[in-house]
Order: C-alpha cells, then structure tokens, then sequence
C-alpha cells in the first residue's frame, strides 16, 4: 500500500495527527504517569480508534530531550516486564498549556470559516 499524498483527505488527516500527537500525549501525561504502552492505548481508546502512536519511543525520547517529560519511574506490570513510567514534568506543563491555547485558537477560527464557507456554499 502507498504512502497517503498529503494533497489526499486521507494524507491530510495523517499531518493533523502528526501536528497534535505531541501535545495529546503530555495531555495524558498531566492526567497521571503512564508507561509507553498506556499512553499508547489510551490514545486509541479515547479516540475511538482514530490516534495511534505507532512508534512511542521516538516521541517520548524527543520529549524527554525538550525537558517537557521525564523517565520518572520503574514498576513490573502484571505480565512480569518492568514498565518505564514516564511523568510530564513543570516546563511540560506549560509547554501543554501554551499548545492547548493555540490548538483551541486555530480550531475555533477553522470553524468560524468553515461555518462561513458552509453559508455561502447555500447562497
């Protein structure tokens, strides 16, 4: 199967993924420390689906390095591996409430055109 263009729906719904995942995930984060296959399922459940972190480590690593989260912790989860836990940390805080603030920013101006371009799509 080919890569999605990203002048396809398809594609464009592959980079609004790439482009919200980070802040998705301290999301999480900040709710309470989570090993990397929590945060992965997570993902999945609470958006039916529609998110998926495919490759965890490489996020998580690059969160870690920007000082947004850091490996807090080590536990043995039920099938006997020991979980990395990881914790969003306070300049992950703000870092998340900067991106939410600009995410509910552009999504409310994406919808204020979207509801104007559906107006004069009637007229």
């Amino acid at each position: 199967m080919s890569p999605a263009r990203s002048s396809s729906s398809q594609g464009m719904e592959e980079n609004l993924k790439k482009a919200v995942i980070e802040m998705l995930v301290l999301l999480l984060l900040n709710q309470e420390d989570m090993h990397s296959v929590q945060i992965t399922q997570a993902l999945e459940e609470r958006s039916d689906e529609a998110m998926n972190l495919s490759f965890p480590y490489a996020l998580l690593y690059r969160l870690i390095e920007s000082g947004h989260i850091r490996e807090a912790y080590k536990k043995i989860a039920p099938d006997g591996r020991r979980r990395q836990y990881y914790q969003i940390t306070e300049e992950g805080q703000q870092h998340l409430a900067a991106l939410l603030t600009a995410y509910r920013r552009f999504s409310e101006n994406m919808e204020r055109l979207l509801e104007g371009g559906e107006e004069s799509d009637g007229k």
